[in-house]
């Protein structure tokens, strides 16, 4: 695990849309709004000021040096290694760069444990040069490394030649930092490809998002033009300009990183070419990655499943006309403006007469219980959104909900976890306030629902009152220190909570006590549900055969469900 120097704040002044805005960051930072909100514009004033950085360490400034803590110099558009319009005269705020020092193009970098800055500054000089300074030598210099790339900016890929020829390493380089990805693909991995240890860990990481594929690189310098790598998986050997924009543009970012191992990865919307599955999988692989290599990430989306993936470890920056929003952050509000809750996600023709919302991604089991309520799936669609079980969230959801379906029922599926029933009727009555009906789990969650005896022998006959109990019991004690942990851990939460509003401190041991004592009095529905039902499913495996328990049956009828469901069908 690789420490990180992290920047902890970015300041952009008078790029573009951008008049003046502050950026606190982690690990991990997304930046969402609507269209021309100013993503693109700051994710391209961070990467044009450290390109601008990189080119006063070419070779033609090697005359430049820092003086009292500042380096400036003068420079052509041409120099410049990458820029977001061939136009640079138009970057500047209103569209145009001034000659005066308070007018200056300016972005800053502040480092979080050191409290080291970097600023630079570019306006326009006489005989249309450029005038830039950079101020603060221990960061800067840094910053200018091109050897060591300070960041990667990946734009977006829209494709990748056909051919593509073998260039020196310090032209792929630079022709990285220009944000010219495409046109050095093959260049990249084959300089990986040359060291081992690297093209190993680039190669695991592939893997985890696509399984079972490799590359294989064709190059020998005496006689070979044109580089040419293949994608292989099991027989098939493609080239790889064949396959998918989604695949080639996860190896784009994971070869910039293993190769150059930057401080910081500038992606603009990496979800446009990926499944949303895909989006799930390459998040949780940067998450992991930030840790392991060191380095920080700003992006931009327009995605929910990518902000969904992020929303736990990112730090979300909401965008609107080039500043941070006002408002406090809302999840919802965020989908609404970037329209990531598009009318394709429900009206599906104007045929859906209700909508279930839930938590969970894996939506099998709620259909399966919907279905047995005798829900007519054609008209109803399950929506998976993280936190959308909190009633504020569901709240404003569903008002936009009603305004493109006026006449669809609203259900929140609401895992039970450890609400008592006091709890769980003043839940129901704020939601029915709010228009909304909720589907309390029988136990912890949806899994808890399937361990109904009945429903298990309509699945195995084969399996007695008897064996059932056995099977249930040896369940419960197999996972009883986890189920505890998990109980204990979650009510000692809600009292650290209470603590913190000014009620009683937390004590641990009582906690600990009354826990052990309502477990014993209903170990079935305080346990982990899907915990005691994976046991379930193996011991009836090993004795009878593998069978499907997430199926309707008779059993899995709801009262709540039954009734709604007469309210809408009949």
């Amino acid at each position: 695990m690789k420490k990180t120097q992290m920047i902890d704040k970015i300041e952009i002044s008078r790029f573009k849309n951008i008049e003046e805005l502050e950026l606190r960051l982690d690990n991990i930072n997304v930046l969402v709004g609507g269209n021309n909100a100013g993503k693109s514009s700051i994710l391209q004033a961070i990467q044009f000021s450290i390109s601008i950085a990189q080119t006063t360490s070419l070779a033609e400034f090697r005359r430049t040096n820092w003086k009292n803590d500042r380096l400036s110099t003068s420079l052509t558009p041409e120099q410049i290694l990458y820029t977001p319009t061939n136009d640079i005269y138009t970057l500047g705020n209103g569209g145009s760069l001034s000659q005066k020092v308070e007018e200056a193009i300016l972005v800053k970098f502040t480092e979080s444990d050191s409290n080291e800055t970097a600023e630079f500054t570019l306006r326009k000089g006489r005989n249309k040069n450029l005038l830039v300074a950079i101020d603060g030598q221990a960061l800067g210099q840094q910053i200018r490394n091109i050897e060591s790339p300070f960041s990667i900016y990946v734009p977006g890929l829209a494709g990748i030649a056909a051919f593509e020829q073998f260039k020196s390493e310090g032209i792929v380089r630079k022709t990285a930092a220009k944000g010219n990805a495409n046109s050095v693909f093959r260049n990249i991995l084959l300089i990986l490809s040359q060291n081992a240890e690297k093209w190993s860990a680039f190669h695991e990481d592939l893997n985890d998002i696509f399984p079972d594929i490799s590359i294989e690189i064709s190059f020998n310098p005496r006689r070979d033009d044109n580089i040419d790598v293949y994608i292989i998986k099991g027989d098939l050997n493609l080239p790889i300009d064949t396959y998918g924009t989604g695949v080639l543009q996860t190896i784009q970012i994971l070869s910039y990183l293993h190769l150059y191992r930057p401080k910081f990865l500038i992606l603009d919307e990496p979800d446009s070419h990926l499944h949303p599955q895909n989006q799930k999988i390459i998040a949780g692989k940067l998450h992991e990655l930030t840790t392991e290599l060191g380095f920080q990430i700003i992006l931009s989306t327009h995605s929910r499943h990518l902000l969904d993936s992020f929303q736990e470890v990112a730090e979300v920056h909401w965008i609107v006309d080039g500043k941070l929003s006002e408002e406090d952050y809302n999840f919802v509000k965020v989908l609404l403006e970037i329209g990531a809750l598009d009318k394709g996600d429900f009206l599906n023709n104007g045929n859906i007469k209700c909508i279930v919302l839930t938590e969970d991604s894996i939506t099998k089991p709620l259909k399966a219980i919907l279905m047995a309520n005798e829900f007519n799936l054609d008209e109803t669609d399950v929506w998976a959104y993280d936190g959308c079980s909190k009633l504020d969230t569901a709240v404003v959801l569903a008002a936009f909900i009603k305004k493109h379906a006026p006449n669809a029922r609203i259900i929140i599926h609401r895992d039970s976890d450890y609400l008592s029933e006091d709890e769980k009727r003043d839940i129901a009555q704020k939601a029915s306030d709010a228009g909304l009906d909720i589907f309390f789990t029988a136990g912890t969650d949806i899994e808890s629902n399937f361990l109904n005896k009945d429903h298990l022998q309509s699945i195995f006959p084969e399996l007695t009152d008897e064996r059932y109990n056995q099977i249930l019991q040896a369940a419960i004690e197999e996972n009883r220190v986890k189920s505890m942990e998990t109980y204990i851990n979650h009510m000692t939460q809600l009292a650290l909570t209470e603590q913190y509003r000014g009620g009683p401190r937390v004590n641990n041991g009582r906690i600990s006590t009354n826990c052990l004592d309502s477990f014993n009095t209903d170990r079935v529905k305080l346990s982990i549900g899907k915990k005691l039902l994976k046991s379930i499913k193996r011991q009836t495996q090993e004795e009878i055969e593998q069978r499907d328990v997430f199926r309707a049956t008779e059993h899995l009828k709801n009262e709540k469900l039954s009734t709604i469901k007469q309210e809408i069908w009949e």
